[in-house]
């Protein structure tokens, strides 16, 4: 187990799983609940106001939406920007569109990268121990 230092509280810990140490783990998992039990009373609440009513940071909140430990089916004014356009999200670091685009120019740059190696002459530039002396 590598040991490394928590992301949130600095502490040296055993890395696992997660970037944070137990101990935030469990600090987390409360502000979870706290932040279930908040939306459960207020459904048409804005990520401010959640922190603000939790006092848990938008960040923290943000990132267990983009980690996929908090689900926002029920709460449509629950989102934040996509990290990539500015547009409103409520899952992931990207919006749908943005994702859509990355998703086709990685497909395209994957194509290309296959077609490029496809085109390639097996055997040039590389010599097996047969071919050491002799010069075609």
């Amino acid at each position: 187990m590598p040991i490394t230092n928590c992301k949130r509280c600095g502490r040296m810990y055993n890395r696992v799983g997660r970037d944070i140490c137990p101990n935030c783990v469990r600090e987390e998992d409360l502000m979870l609940t706290e932040i279930r039990n908040f939306l459960r009373k207020n459904k048409l609440a804005n990520i401010a106001e959640v922190a603000e009513g939790t006092h848990v940071e938008y960040e923290i909140i943000v990132d267990m939406i983009r980690d996929g430990r908090l689900i926002l089916r029920n709460h449509p004014n629950m989102s934040y920007a996509c990290e990539r356009c500015g547009k409103p999200t409520q899952s992931g670091r990207f919006c749908g569109r943005c994702t859509q685009e990355l998703a086709r120019s990685l497909s395209a740059a994957s194509a290309e990268l296959r077609e490029k190696n496809a085109q390639t002459k097996p055997g040039k530039g590389f010599y097996s121990r047969n071919d050491v002396g002799r010069l075609d």
